[in-house]
């Protein structure tokens, strides 16, 4: 079985129901249609790369155009390769160069993004002869070729931050794939009257519920702007009864319906995950939207479902602030101090899991897939404990990767982005806890010329070199650095002292 299947099921027991909307158009289509274009665009892919099962990778928001994408690339046994639209031209560069992809399926809005790429392009939202619509009017040809693939095969190549600069490739097999989607549709019971939102880019978590939601006859409905007051009109619209989002869209939704007061009967899972999420919001989100918060939790290496719960477990009190139970098809524990696995409930500790869940393993490096899986057990770098009931709870990173609006961010990354300015002498990146982006990117800097940059100054320069994601959100500028007795940064005492300082300001 392939992921593909999951969504021809759906589409053989429900072929009239809707399976997706475009809430900013109006255009749906019954899962017929959509099974029939997705096919259609496959049998293209091969086409026109000349391949079986090619490489295809995307860039851009969400779309029917980029469903289709996604399904005809599973329903020819392709390799998915999703970039983000969010990230600056040079990072697009770099893993389009790494996963070296046959074709790239494309907004234009991004193509100046892409425009080191020499490989066969394909435009979402164009009509030329190189076009998703151009392909789908042709007429109707044979079926794609379906390839056995093992379900050790690579089905999907999606990157990551890497502390060394250079990027960082997490390779999901078959199997993880199907494992993920199995396991998503177990813990939160979908059924064919599924209305689920997604608003949050495809390439990230909300994209993990697209084979769940199309397996049952469920419905997707498609939201391009993740712009609060319009959600809420679309889940009042469309009568939505899942969604999820990363804990910064989640902080704007409470925002909003605090003010605009939606009746929303048909919502039953709110899910939110990618990052930490403060006990706070969890509270205020349960109180706007009543006891339908529930939680995923995975990384790209083990996607979106080690653990996780459904919205009406999420909101009892003993759950709140629970990373939810142990999913169905994966095995949790804590790593004792000789990395090997404990499962004794309440110890803290590294949390590991093993199963069918877990990525192949880094594209072209081999060591750094050897420092996070040992002996079968991938250690995701969280420190937290498993309750006697399984469920489990997370109390922070045990490495310095600043989790901000549900993306990791490597300091180092950060840091070496800075270092190529001629004003900055040193610069040290730390995460600070934030209500609205789960954390947040600070900076202290060291600067040559005193005054010579403002504070405004260097986060722009951020933005423009890293992204908005990765880039600072507020810059310390000091006259030095505290140093240890090797002469090296000492960074804790540094960090300490800032937060002193923010802290007496904010008296």
């Amino acid at each position: 079985m392939q992921p593909i299947d999951f969504f021809l099921r759906g589409a053989r027991q429900h072929p009239e129901h809707t399976a997706v909307i475009d809430a900013d158009t109006g255009r749906a289509l019954s899962h017929s249609d959509l099974r029939d274009q997705a096919l259609s665009l496959s049998t293209a892919l091969q086409k026109l790369s000349g391949k079986k099962r090619p490489v295809v990778a995307t860039l851009a928001g969400n779309s029917i155009e980029m469903l289709l994408g996604i399904l005809a690339t599973y329903a020819c046994g392709g390799v998915l390769v999703p970039l983000t639209p969010t990230v600056v031209e040079k990072d697009i560069a770099r893993q389009l160069a790494y996963a070296n992809p046959d074709l790239i399926l494309y907004d234009s809005v991004y193509e100046p993004l892409i425009q080191s790429y020499e490989g066969l392009r394909i435009c979402n939202d164009t009509t030329g002869e190189f076009s998703v619509s151009h392909v789908l009017k042709q007429p109707a040809g044979a079926l794609p070729e379906r390839v056995h693939c093992g379900l050790e095969e690579i089905a999907a190549i999606k990157f990551t931050g890497g502390s060394s600069g250079a990027p960082k490739a997490v390779q999901q097999s078959f199997r993880c794939i199907n494992t993920m989607v199995a396991s998503l549709m177990m813990v939160y019971e979908f059924d064919s009257d599924e209305r689920f939102l997604l608003a949050p880019p495809m390439t990230h978590g909300a994209g993990t519920f697209v084979l769940p939601i199309l397996g049952v006859g469920g419905c997707l409905v498609i939201a391009n702007k993740a712009k609060a007051s319009l959600l809420h009109q679309i889940m009042d619209t469309h009568q939505i009864t899942s969604t999820w989002v990363p804990p910064t869209l989640l902080q704007r939704l409470v925002e909003a319906q605090t003010s605009l007061h939606t009746f929303l009967p048909a919502l039953r899972n709110l899910l939110y995950g990618g990052a930490p999420c403060s006990a706070r919001l969890i509270e205020q989100a349960i109180d706007c939207f009543g006891p339908v918060l529930g939680v995923t939790y995975g990384l790209t290496e083990a996607p979106v479902i080690i653990t996780g719960m459904p919205g009406i477990l999420g909101s009892l009190p003993e759950n709140r602030g629970s990373a939810g139970y142990i999913g169905p098809l994966t095995r949790v524990a804590v790593a004792g101090e000789n990395g090997q696995p404990i499962e004794k409930p309440h110890t803290t500790g590294e949390i590991i899991a093993t199963g069918d869940l877990l990525m192949s393993g880094y594209l072209d490096m081999p060591e750094q897939t050897a420092d996070v899986i040992k002996n079968g057990w991938f250690h995701t770098g969280d420190i937290g404990h498993i309750d006697e009931r399984g469920f489990l709870f997370i109390k922070g990173r045990s490495k310095d990767i600043i989790i901000s609006g549900g993306f990791n961010v490597y300091p180092s990354d950060v840091e070496d982005a800075y270092l190529k300015h001629q004003a900055i002498s040193e610069c040290v990146v730390f995460g600070v806890p934030d209500e609205v982006w789960g954390e947040r990117v600070e900076m202290a800097v060291v600067l040559n010329r005193t005054g010579a940059l403002s504070q405004k100054d260097l986060i722009d320069f951020g933005k423009q070199e890293l992204g908005s994601v990765r880039a600072p959100k507020k810059v310390h500028i000091v006259d030095s650095f505290t140093k240890n007795e090797l002469g090296k940064v000492d960074k804790r005492r540094i960090v300490a002292s800032l937060r002193d300082q923010d802290r007496l300001e904010e008296c």
